[in-house]
């Protein structure tokens, strides 16, 4: 009877190590960044309304878009999928990993890595390059109209942010969003001087 009880026992103690162990690895997965591509597209489409002279409102839609009437139009940038998954989603990727509860600004450098690096590491050299980068604890599409207008409202005196949407050197640009769970999430825009393949 003893014995019956002792297997029992450590049946029992096994099999609420396996739960342990799965729910463990299952918040590690939870915990780990992934990328938010309806966030990419809302990024990309407000970001061309502000390039192209549009306004973004309140509720995150563009306004006037293509117009030239708020601020002067330029064209819209192509969108190009290797500065998007070789340069933009790593570094918010990278970035959001390391936010703190009381702030997710990392910021354009860390660890050696630049933006000049980080373009020249996946063989894109042209000399005009930028980067925006943005976050919030928000839901991911909010978080983009948050940044996105925030970017915006520099144009009050010519920010830095503002004055890269609107530069005529930058031809295209790669967008990554990656959120961690359902913490904070990041935006990643980088700007680039022509079209790469």
């Amino acid at each position: 009877m003893r014995r019956h009880a002792a297997r029992s026992h450590l049946a029992l103690a096994s099999l609420l190590m396996m739960v342990l162990v799965a729910v463990s690895a299952g918040s590690t997965v939870a915990a780990e960044p992934h990328r938010v591509r309806s966030a990419e597209k809302l990024a990309v489409s407000l970001v061309n309304c502000l390039r192209t002279g549009g306004r973004v409102t309140t509720n995150g839609r563009c306004k006037g878009r293509g117009t030239g009437r708020y601020s002067t139009k330029r064209a819209p940038f192509k969108v190009s999928r290797r500065i998007s998954n070789q340069v933009a989603l790593p570094w918010a990727t990278r970035t959001v990993k390391l936010y703190s509860k009381r702030t997710c600004w990392v910021g354009h450098s860390l660890a050696r890595s630049t933006v000049d690096r980080r373009f020249a590491t996946v063989g894109l050299k042209h000399g005009a390059n930028g980067e925006n980068i943005g976050c919030a604890s928000y839901d991911p599409k909010r978080m983009v109209g948050f940044v996105v207008r925030w970017w915006q409202r520099e144009k009050a005196y010519h920010g830095s942010h503002w004055r890269q949407l609107k530069d005529r050197r930058f031809k295209s640009i790669g967008v990554g969003v990656a959120r961690r769970g359902s913490g904070k999430s990041q935006l990643v825009i980088n700007f680039y001087g022509k079209s790469p393949r």
